[in-house]
């Protein structure tokens, strides 16, 4: 009985945290990091101001654990590259893997509230926050090369800074014009440009720009 008390009280309190990180990426994703208060945190979760000290004393460890989420999505990437099948092309997996973080960051306001966090001025936009797709676009486009799959002149490590800076230029974009439902069509238009740019052209032919199928 004791175990199931306390395997009940830990699953209440992950309920809880999920609860309020996910009231905070709401908050954040609408009206950026500054200007999130802790009111409208609590009222947006539903819960008191001592339900949320209990777990976050601080807004920053709001912050820390939105990002949380963005880091294990990109860590589960890489550890797939490194562990996983080899698909036909790694190149189409990349395109792949970013209509999928797209998909997932619409649906998602946590993920929204990461990448705002990450492009927005203020405590959050430094290279720890990007380390996490800096660390997978680069794992990608290493087992790309190892596929011989890219040209002579791509060095993974300076090309996933260019695509992830690209990437987070379309988000901000599309943040500032009210455009997020038009990013899987910004997406595919980001890589129509630099993808003939990375890819041999035997492999370039071959790959799909757009989003995978349902």
């Amino acid at each position: 009985m004791q175990e199931n008390t306390e395997t009940e009280t830990g699953d209440r309190r992950e309920r809880m945290i999920r609860r309020l990180v996910e009231a905070a990426g709401v908050v954040i994703d609408r009206d950026g990091y500054a200007a999130a208060s802790t009111p409208e945190i609590l009222r947006q979760a539903g819960v008191s101001r001592g339900a949320l000290y209990h777990h976050f004393q601080r807004k920053e460890q709001l912050g820390d654990a939105i990002l949380d989420r963005q880091r294990e999505f990109f860590e589960e990437i890489a550890e797939q590259t490194a562990s996983g099948p080899a698909p036909r092309f790694w190149l189409q997996a990349l395109i792949d893997i970013s209509h999928h973080y797209t998909a997932s960051i619409l649906q998602d306001p946590v993920l929204r509230a990461a990448v705002r966090l990450s492009i927005e001025p203020g405590p959050y936009q430094t290279a720890q926050s990007y380390a996490a797709p800096l660390g997978a676009v680069t794992a990608v486009l290493e087992a790309a090369r190892a596929a011989d799959e890219l040209q002579d002149h791509v060095t993974p490590q300076e090309a996933s800074r260019t695509l992830v800076g690209c990437y987070s230029g379309v988000q901000l974009l599309a943040l500032a014009l009210a455009e997020r439902q038009a990013l899987h069509q910004q997406v595919s238009a980001m890589w129509s440009l630099t993808m003939p740019g990375l890819a041999r052209g035997h492999v370039l032919t071959q790959l799909h720009l757009g989003p995978p199928a349902p």
